[in-house]
């Protein structure tokens, strides 16, 4: 099988969760040979959704279509993501009676917002990293000082110099926990504020629909947060390789609430969004039903996605290395002449003599996916 025969393989698969009457057009896909499956759960691995295919091959009855030791395997992480899942709803218990007692307003985000708030079908389909926490104005601080009197400490020096331009505290790791924690002061990063920013969040927050007395983003919010932080922040519109997890959690979201009408609503990027959305449509085999808008930002994004699903892991990094350059080092540095949080962004992280070895690991977890998940 080749690399898009593969990747539409999966992508349907995880379709299954909004239409299980496709279980035979799957059945039909599955491959024959074992270094297709190895490929199979490489590219998996590599968009994060092991679990979530397991899930929806289990709920349609097709794990028996599988060879056995990739059925047990599947099984075998997918009961670990639970028992980590678990954990980091408890350790999300704890960091919400600390800021509770220190008076620190918060919205959870992301994807351990998604498992409080009820959107997956099992607590172990969504593999997280981190528990992302927004904070009230002027409270990052205080809520990072909190959590280190509570045994939490930083993987990384925090630079006070960076902070009018920094999104989030450096990660906080404690020993027995299995998470690492962001403390948000911006949803977004410093150059998508103006259209995103905290107080809009803050004010259309609820309380989650799984676990009592936590605050997460209404629906609406989650999707205008999966599409900038999918496609803005990690410069998805510009790679065109789109992470299958961000995609799926869309998905989801979808069901709950029109993206369509969500972007029309927020006003902004729509050209980006439209093909975002279009994206997602297409590779999950989606009636599109009265979503029609297309337009050349959308067929270039589209063919350059075609492109990026055939290419070898080799011709990928070398791809999103060209891309990474270009936005880092040409593009950024521009911006410096025009906006002053950009200039503190760059300035201050030249400055800081630990950050080049900081930049450095960064590509090296990113280009490896050597990142470790604490069991």
């Amino acid at each position: 099988m080749t690399q898009k025969e593969i990747y539409y393989l999966i992508s349907r698969t995880l379709s299954l969760s909004v239409k299980p009457n496709a279980a035979n057009e799957i059945i039909a896909m599955l491959p024959s040979e074992k270094e297709d499956w190895e490929n199979w759960v490489k590219m998996g691995n590599r968009h994060l959704v092991l679990q979530s295919l397991y899930l929806a091959l289990r709920n349609n009855r097709l794990l028996t279509y599988l060879p056995d030791d990739l059925a047990e395997y599947l099984g075998y992480i997918h009961s670990l993501n639970v028992e980590r899942n678990l954990k980091i709803v408890e350790q999300a218990k704890a960091i919400k009676e600390i800021f509770e007692k220190e008076s620190i307003a918060h919205v959870f985000m992301k994807g351990t917002a998604n498992i409080f708030d009820g959107l997956y079908s099992d607590i172990g389909e969504r593999l997280v990293y981190d528990i992302d926490i927004l904070v009230e104005e002027g409270k990052v601080l205080n809520a990072a000082n909190a959590l280190i009197e509570n045994g939490y400490r930083t993987q990384k020096i925090f630079n006070p110099t960076a902070y009018p331009s920094t999104m989030h505290y450096p990660i906080l790791v404690k020993d027995e926990c299995v998470a690492g924690v962001e403390i948000h002061r911006l949803p977004v990063q410093y150059l998508y504020i103006k259209r995103y920013s905290a107080a809009r969040v803050f004010e259309s927050k609820r309380l989650s629909k799984e676990e009592e007395g936590f605050w997460v983003m209404d629906d609406s919010n989650k999707i205008v947060h999966n599409f900038m932080h999918s496609q803005l922040m990690h410069n998805g519109h510009y790679h065109a390789d789109v992470s299958l997890r961000d995609l799926y959690d869309l998905l989801l979201l979808g069901q709950r609430e029109n993206p369509a009408k969500v972007f029309d609503d927020f006003k902004h990027y729509q050209a980006k969004s439209n093909a975002y959305l279009n994206l997602m449509h297409s590779i999950f085999g989606i009636s599109e039903n009265d979503f029609k808008k297309k337009g050349i930002s959308n067929y270039l994004f589209m063919a350059r996605h075609k492109l990026t699903v055939t290419m070898s892991q080799k011709q990928r990094i070398l791809y999103h290395l060209l891309v990474a350059s270009i936005t880092k080092y040409i593009v950024l540095p521009f911006r410096t002449i025009f906006n002053t949080n950009a200039r503190n962004y760059v300035f201050s992280r030249l400055k800081n003599k630990h950050w080049y070895m900081q930049h450095i690991n960064a590509y090296r977890r990113k280009f490896s996916k050597s990142r470790k998940l604490k069991a």
